[in-house]
C-alpha cells in the first residue's frame, strides 16, 4: 500500500521500545554537551578567578570614575600641572579599563555557558521524563496483552472443562439408559409394550 512505512514497527510494544531507544540516544547526544559545558565553565571560572586576583579590578568603579574625571577636564578650569595630572590618571584608568573589558568579555563568556548548561540540564530532565513515560507505556500494554492472553487461556479451560463435563454426561446417561433400557417400556416391531413384558419378567423371577 502506497503511503505506508515498511521499516516502521507495527507492534505497539515495539513501536514504544524503539521510541524509548531514540530518547536513550538524545539523552547520550544531551549528556556529552552537558559534560562538555560544565567543563567549559571550569576552566572560564578559573581563568576569570586568575584574573581577578591578577588585577584587582572593578570595572564599575573604574567607569564611575573614569566618568567623573571626564567631567571635572570638561568643567574645571584648572591649572597645566593639575590638567596634566588628571590626563595621566586618565590614562592609568583607560589601561585599566583595558584589563576590565577583557575580565568583562570572561563574565559574559561564562554567563553564555552557565546559560547552556541550564538549558542542557533542563532538556536531560525532560527526555528522562519521556523515557520514563515511555517505560510506563511499555509496561502498560505489555500487562494488558498478558491480562488478554490470560483471558484467552481462561476462555479456552473454561470451554474445554465444559465439553468434558458434557462428554462425561453423555457417557454417564447411555450407561444409565443401558442399564435401565429394559425397565423402561417401549414398543418392539410387532407393537408388544415392553414395559409390560419387564413387569412381568420380574414378577415370575
Amino acid at each position: 500500500m502506497e503511503g505506508t512505512d515498511s521499516g516502521a514497527p507495527s507492534d505497539p510494544i515495539e513501536q514504544l521500545e524503539k521510541r524509548k531507544e531514540d530518547l536513550f540516544g538524545r539523552l547520550k547526544g544531551v549528556s556529552s554537551r552537558l559534560r562538555y559545558k560544565k567543563y567549559e565553565e571550569e576552566n572560564v571560572r578559573a581563568a576569570l578567578d586568575q584574573k581577578f586576583r591578577e588585577t584587582g579590578i572593578n570595572a564599575r568603579e573604574l567607569r564611575r570614575r573614569k566618568d567623573k574625571l571626564d567631567f571635572l577636564i570638561a568643567t574645571e578650569a584648572t591649572t597645566l600641572t593639575k590638567e596634566r595630572e588628571m590626563m595621566k590618571e586618565m590614562k592609568i584608568l583607560d589601561k585599566d579599563l583595558e584589563k576590565a573589558s577583557e575580565v568583562e568579555r570572561m563574565e559574559r563568556k561564562l554567563r553564555l555557558v552557565e546559560g547552556d548548561i541550564r538549558s542542557a540540564e533542563t532538556e536531560v530532565a525532560q527526555i528522562k521524563k519521556e523515557i520514563d513515560d515511555a517505560k510506563a507505556e511499555i509496561r502498560a500494554v505489555s500487562e494488558g496483552a498478558r491480562d488478554k492472553l490470560r483471558e484467552e487461556h481462561e476462555k479456552e479451560w473454561q470451554e474445554k472443562k465444559r465439553a468434558q463435563l458434557m462428554a462425561r454426561k453423555a457417557a454417564r446417561d447411555e450407561e444409565m439408559k443401558k442399564e435401565t433400557g429394559p425397565y423402561m417400556g417401549g414398543i418392539d416391531e410387532q407393537g408388544v409394550d415392553l414395559g409390560s413384558i419387564a413387569v412381568i419378567k420380574k414378577k415370575s423371577e
